[in-house]
């Protein structure tokens, strides 16, 4: 057997994860968690073991409609995830599961994305086995202070070699300013507490209206003029998306009703 340094190559790359691709969420019996973008953990494999169908990937094993309590039915998947590494084929199987018809406050509904989403939850599950998003299953996402560092340090570092989505320039390398009679350039203690901040209270937007008088008010635009162009660029995108998340969400409950 191989030390142990090696038996953890993988698990030591991929076990950090991004917040940006992260929400929190809460379910039933009061359960609240971190769940973690599916796209994201597709392209954190494809780098670890090249594109899918040739470095990696799944067969569908199983598929089955558990029946439940009253008219309860539950899709259940398993899927066998496989990878090359160092020339040797590994194999996970794992399942993945999403309710497909039961009932809510509005009466009984079916959901016909069910299969799609028990094979997202499969292939998650099968990727953690690995150390995808392992600091989130071992409870690091309930520390706010390694959150917090873990936001700046993906700020500051390109995990995704062409993936330029934050810009390329490191803090440090910040102009000193952004026109001659702005304010002197923040620390990159300064420029996280700002993020923070506004990250935060762009997520407590409840309306589209909140977002609009948040973006328009003189303390937000004050404190952009003193971050980096891709910053404000990142807290702008973050505004932007709350704004559709909110109209989605809007949209949908008109649709229930």
């Amino acid at each position: 057997m191989s030390n142990s340094n090696d038996n953890l190559a993988i698990w030591n790359e991929v076990e950090r994860t991004d917040p940006e691709y992260t929400k929190q969420f809460s379910r039933g019996g009061g359960f609240k968690g971190t769940a973690t973008n599916a796209t994201y953990l597709i392209k954190k494999a494809t780098k670890m073991f090249g594109p899918i169908g040739i470095g990696w990937g799944w067969n569908i094993i199983e598929e089955t409609y558990q029946p439940g309590q009253d008219k309860d039915i539950v899709h259940v998947l398993r899927i066998k995830l496989w990878y090359e590494w160092n020339g040797k084929r590994g194999e996970i199987e794992h399942f993945g599961q999403t309710q497909f018809v039961g009932k809510n406050r509005n009466g009984y509904f079916t959901d016909e994305e069910a299969p799609k989403k028990s094979l997202t939850d499969a292939l998650s599950k099968s990727l953690s086995t690995l150390g995808f998003a392992a600091d989130i299953h071992l409870g690091m996402y309930d520390d706010n202070g390694y959150v917090r560092d873990l936001k700046a340090d993906f700020r500051d570092e390109d995990e995704f070699a062409n993936d330029n989505k934050r810009g390329g320039d490191r803090r440090d390398d910040r102009p000193a300013q952004k026109d001659e009679g702005s304010a002197p350039a923040l620390t990159a203690e300064e420029a996280d507490g700002l993020i923070d901040k506004w990250e935060k209270a762009i997520k407590e937007c409840a309306t589209n209206k909140d977002v609009l008088t948040l973006v328009g008010s003189e303390e937000f635009k004050t404190d952009l003029a003193k971050l980096h162009i891709d910053d404000e660029k990142f807290l702008r995108k973050k505004a932007n998306d709350r704004s559709k998340e909110l109209k989605a969400n809007r949209d949908s409950k008109s649709d229930a009703a």
